[in-house]
């Protein structure tokens, strides 16, 4: 904390600090809004990983810019830290307070033009402006192969905006919003836009609404019938996939349940499914 008190000298000092004295010094300048000490330190940052999601309990936007900001200074001056050897891959900010301007200000940061893997999961996003989150994953579409925004509080007109910036996802491997209470309808349209993303391979959905009762209890009549209607879409779409729909955790009261639903469309039963047609 004495070394933040002068922040010109905390910054030279950075070239000769031990290792393990940088997450707390981090943290310290993380809390205290030392913006200048925190760009620094994130372009002489000496681990493979910076997590940031344990550090947002409570909005930091100021500190969370500082950091984007030292990431595009890296970037722009292609001068790397101890082990920072490529542009930004994975990002996750999990079970914290983002703010719209924290996300506005990360689709404009160069520094996540290469992103592989991005995690919001837990961070509230129900109130967000469609129009945001489509920015920000129209910014990564062409690289992004992870996707979670599990338990965050999306709802369908958000989820249906980002539809046209997910379909451009060509190297998507893995999708989940599980933990979010979303529709029968929107879910319908997911899987609409995912069966043109040759390499998806794992989809992790929620329960549809429709499996509900009005006081949030999981049905098990209706949701047979869901996953029922799932299949015939799946089948209808003519690609042989297979989704999970998990009851974990739950996005009434976030209890964990039974983790799996597995539905199947093989290739079998979309050749049995174009005889019966016949």
């Amino acid at each position: 904390a004495s070394l933040l008190k002068d922040e010109a000298l905390a910054i030279t000092a950075l070239e000769y600090l031990p290792t393990e004295l940088f997450p707390p010094l981090f943290m310290e300048a993380f809390y205290g809004s030392h913006r200048e000490t925190l760009k620094a330190m994130v372009q002489a940052w000496p681990f493979v990983r910076l997590p940031l999601g344990g550090l947002m309990q409570f909005p930091h936007a100021r500190a969370l810019q500082a950091v984007l900001d030292g990431l595009d200074v890296l970037l722009a001056q292609r001068v790397h830290p101890r082990c920072l050897m490529s542009p930004l891959e994975n990002l996750a900010i999990t079970n914290c307070l983002l703010t719209e301007s924290d996300v506005t200000h990360l689709s404009q940061c160069p520094s996540i033009s290469q992103l592989k893997g991005l995690d919001l999961s837990g961070s509230t996003l129900t109130h967000f402006s469609p129009y945001i989150l489509q920015v920000l994953l129209e910014k990564v579409a062409s690289t992004l192969q992870e996707l979670y925004l599990e338990k965050c509080g999306i709802v369908d007109p958000q989820l249906e905006a980002i539809l046209p910036a997910l379909s451009h996802c060509s190297a998507l491997t893995s999708f989940s919003v599980r933990g979010n209470l979303l529709s029968m309808a929107i879910v319908q349209k997911v899987l609409g836009c995912t069966t043109r993303l040759p390499g998806l391979c794992q989809e992790l959905y929620p329960p549809p609404r429709e499996s509900y009762s009005s006081l949030g209890t999981l049905l098990p009549g209706r949701l047979a019938q869901v996953r029922a209607e799932l299949l015939e879409s799946l089948r209808a779409l003519g690609r042989p996939r297979t989704i999970w729909i998990s009851y974990s955790p739950c996005p009434h009261c976030g209890n964990d349940g039974p983790p799996w639903y597995i539905i199947l469309c093989s290739q079998e039963s979309l050749f049995s499914n174009k005889e019966q047609r016949h």
